[in-house]
């Protein structure tokens, strides 16, 4: 009886000290944090609302309203959003300045212009050290803008600035200027306006590339025109040149309708002149870009008839040629690829007119008339690069004729040509892919043995494609009953020289033999022996022993404090950071933590390389985590950019993996990838390729953003789905870009459901071209018709993105859960 009393003691004792351990301020803490981490708000917001009510000393001296006014804000609560911002405000917490800008974006997305302002004002005040400073400047300045109060606008750009004319130097950022100029012209300021915009038009950055702010220069300018036109006021014509400057600004930025009218300024009210012919090119080539091909020819036999022998008449031959076959006019399109090749033997893309000839009798469905062309090409470039590329071309006509023994002997033909892969021409092949379809073709002619063989010659790594294809065909030759015993006797010669005593001279064999094990289906404990293998063989091959190895290092306060932390204006970054790091803030602990640390670096403006390497890996980390993958992915993969393309995935160190395919903006991607009906892990896989997660960037296309879209198609999306506010900075926003990626996604994968090698392919080449590729391969196995894409960068860029798309599916389940084990295939 006595020891029954003793153990019901000691249960309620347990019970008790385990009640105060989960009630503990740390436990909490902890909780909340991992609620946060976890999206999981409601229950967050729970928890903090009963600590400010248990211990409020505790809960401001922790900066916890901070915490609960950022959830609120996630949760769209502007109103206890505001509240709790303004507490920290008001004690003057170490935070104020982050609490400052928060609180004038929630008083900007109410509607309450002024309030923002005071904000921002107030901000400003805060030493030149605040990160925030520039940008509460620039707001500060657009809001003013945004509420008509223009000279506010202006004198809030431009002071302490120098003045913008021809004869200065400016220190005024280029995309102040736009406002500037903007200000300008809404104040009545037209010729202050017309210097800024011309300022920005005039000279861009990169001339080759004239950016977002060369464009405002041009509309701004073309803005000033019409409205000095429509006044009745006398508007100077503008010379060539000027016409010719605007029109590549708008046509850089692919907005060919703004473009046209100055090309047709030069084309027709100007004496004829070298520009003359430029500009009628341009307006041809505008044309075909929006695929509006009948407009395009026009354009080309205008040019051709009135300068024959200017120097773009060459080149609007042979386009107007391409727009023949994009109409399905073969004979039209033959016709002007042969009067090309006669008046230009020695032109640098002689080989693609001969190939698109081939194609364009493909597309007829006239192959035996590809077939005696794809013959003469390669007898026209013999022991040329091109030879290869006509050879290829002919192979995938076999291919979708099914006829595999001639396709065989093209692909043993191909593999032994030393131009394979060398030269970048449209349409050529590269070894891992001919290896692949060799292995392809003997599959289909019952030769499985030698098929598999094949297969495994294809080297698996993150980045190889074909490896993956290749996984797939093994696994489907594996899964037939009659097959299988076959896969089994090879599995046991791979499992045979990966057991054999490891040297320095077989090392590579081993590894081989033991990834070529993990390929063929081992069972479970035989893959945990031939991962230990790969590993102690690795340890003896350089390439694959000096992989990253890296440490993550502990910064911030890890403990609740009695007492709020004060600032120290000398390691102000790092006080800022160590808060924002206790609150799992990592969006804006990282950059304060980066800016800390910089002190010691000589470049204030370089990458996480520049730190050691474990400092550098864990601001990665931290990156990665608020949601801001750009320096992370940066960092990652230049130090795996020397690893070996088939070092396997299954070794590459979680954390890693995971820095290299991030998964950031995860509720805009639930929630329109669920409503467009889009795997959210394959917009990731279009993300990642597209923009590797720089929200800001542009293309040399002028495709902007993390979904790169260009003004045309965006504009197109926004229509279609009604957003009438529309202006082409929104595709910065991340939110609003993945919007868009998952609609146009969406539309695509209606044209080529269960395709996605197809879809990633149309994001890139158009949907024209992939129903094109697609119709030559007469079929959808994407073991086929993959190979029929001939434009070298989409074709790239299909592979990537389906590489990408494996791994994402390897890590994250469609929630974007962890997926569990990670497998090699």
């Amino acid at each position: 009886m006595p020891d029954k009393k003793l153990f019901i003691f000691l249960l309620i004792f347990i019970c008790f000290s385990n009640n105060n351990l989960s009630q503990s301020p740390d436990f909490r803490h902890s909780n909340i944090i991992d609620a946060v981490r976890d999206s999981n708000y409601s229950e967050a917001i729970s928890d903090l609302n009963s600590l400010r009510n248990s211990d409020p000393r505790l809960f401001s001296a922790n900066n916890y309203d901070y915490l609960l006014a950022r959830i609120y804000e996630k949760k769209n609560d502007l109103s206890n959003a505001a509240v709790n911002y303004q507490g920290v405000i008001s004690r003057n917490s170490v935070l104020k300045e982050y609490a400052l800008w928060h609180l004038s974006q929630v008083f900007r997305n109410s509607g309450n212009l002024f309030l923002e302002r005071l904000q921002l004002q107030e901000l400003c005040l805060i030493p030149r050290g605040s990160l925030l400073n520039d940008a509460a400047k620039k707001r500060l300045a657009r809001s003013f803008y945004e509420s008509g109060n223009f000279d506010s606008a202006i004198a809030n750009l431009t002071s302490g600035e120098v003045e913008i004319d021809s004869g200065k130097s400016r220190k005024i950022p280029r995309d102040d200027l736009v406002l500037l100029g903007y200000s300008y012209l809404e104040s009545g300021n037209d010729h202050k306006a017309r210097e800024v915009f011309a300022e920005l038009a005039n000279n861009p950055p990169d001339p080759d590339r004239p950016d977002d702010f060369a464009l405002a220069g041009a509309r701004g300018l073309d803005r000033l025109d019409r409205g000095s036109e429509e006044a009745g006021n006398k508007v100077p014509a503008l010379p060539p040149e000027e016409h010719l400057n605007r029109a590549g600004i708008y046509h850089f930025n692919r907005d060919f309708a703004a473009a046209r009218p100055h090309f047709k300024a030069i084309a027709d009210d100007y004496p004829p002149s070298e520009h003359t012919a430029a500009a009628m090119f341009q307006i041809g080539r505008g044309f075909d870009q929006e695929r509006e091909y009948e407009q395009a020819v026009q354009w080309y036999q205008r040019l051709l008839y009135l300068f024959p022998s200017e120097k773009f008449a060459a080149s609007a031959l042979y386009q107007s040629a391409s727009a023949y076959a994009n109409l399905d006019k073969t004979d039209e399109a033959v016709s002007r690829y042969e009067k090309y090749i006669s008046e230009n033997p020695d032109a640098q893309n002689l080989p693609r007119a001969y190939l698109n000839i081939i194609d364009a009798y493909r597309d007829a469905d006239n192959e035996p008339q590809a077939l005696v062309r794809a013959e003469q090409t390669q007898e026209k470039f013999r022991g040329k690069p091109a030879e290869a590329v006509a050879l290829f071309a002919q192979i995938r006509i076999r291919i979708a004729l099914e006829d595999w023994s001639r396709a065989l002997n093209d692909l043993n033909r191909l593999l032994e040509m030393e131009h394979l892969g060398r030269a970048r021409i449209a349409g050529e092949s590269n070894k891992q892919e001919a290896i692949f379809l060799r292995g392809y073709s003997l599959e289909k002619l019952g030769r499985t043995s030698e098929a598999v063989d094949a297969f495994l010659l294809v080297p698996d790594g993150l980045k190889s494609y074909y490896g993956w294809r290749a996984n797939e065909r093994i696994n489907t030759i594996r899964s037939q009953p009659n097959q299988a015993e076959l896969v089994r006797q090879k599995l046991s010669r791979q499992l045979s020289i990966a057991g054999q005593t490891l040297t320095s001279s077989n090392a590579d064999e081993v590894r081989i033999a033991a990834q070529n094990g993990l390929r063929l289906g081992a069972g479970a404990e035989q893959v945990s022996n031939l991962i230990k293998r790969i590993k102690a063989a690795n340890l003896l091959l350089k390439d694959y022993r000096e992989i990253p190895g890296r440490k993550l290092i502990e910064f911030g306060r890890k403990k609740l404090t009695g007492r709020p932390a004060k600032m120290n204006e000398e390691a102000r970054h790092q006080v800022i950071a160590d808060e924002l790091l206790f609150l799992g803030l990592y969006d804006e602990a990282a950059p304060e933590l980066e800016t800390a640390l910089r002190k010691n670096i000589n470049d204030p403006a370089g990458g996480l390389s520049d730190f050691p390497p474990d400092t550098a890996y864990t601001l990665a980390v931290f990156y990665n985590r608020g949601d801001i993958p750009a320096p992370a992915i940066r960092y990652i993969e230049s130090i795996w950019k020397n690893v070996p393309d088939d070092y396997p995935i299954t070794l590459i160190p979680a954390e890693q993996l995971k820095l290299l395919y991030p998964k950031p903006y995860e509720t805009a991607l639930l929630k329109y990838g669920t409503e467009k009906g889009v795997d959210p892990r394959f917009i990731l896989s279009i993300m990642r390729q597209e923009s590797r997660f720089q929200a800001d960037v542009k293309s040399a296309a002028a495709a902007r953003g993390l979904m790169q879209f260009i003004s045309n198609t965006s504009e197109k999306m926004a229509a279609e789905m009604k957003i009438t506010d529309f202006a082409q900075d929104d595709l910065y926003n991340p939110p609003t870009a993945i919007l868009f990626g998952a609609h146009y996604l969406a539309k695509l994968f209606s044209d080529y459901p269960g395709l996605p090698a197809a879809v990633a392919a149309s994001y890139n080449g158009g949907e024209d071209r992939m129903a094109r590729w697609l119709k030559r391969s007469k079929s959808d196995d994407p073991d086929r018709f993959v190979s029929e894409i001939i434009f070298t960068q989409t074709k790239d860029y299909a592979y990537r993105v389906m590489a990408n798309y494996r791994v994402y599916q390897i890590l994250y389940d469609k929630n974007l859960d962890p997926a569990g084990e990670r497998s090699t295939n």
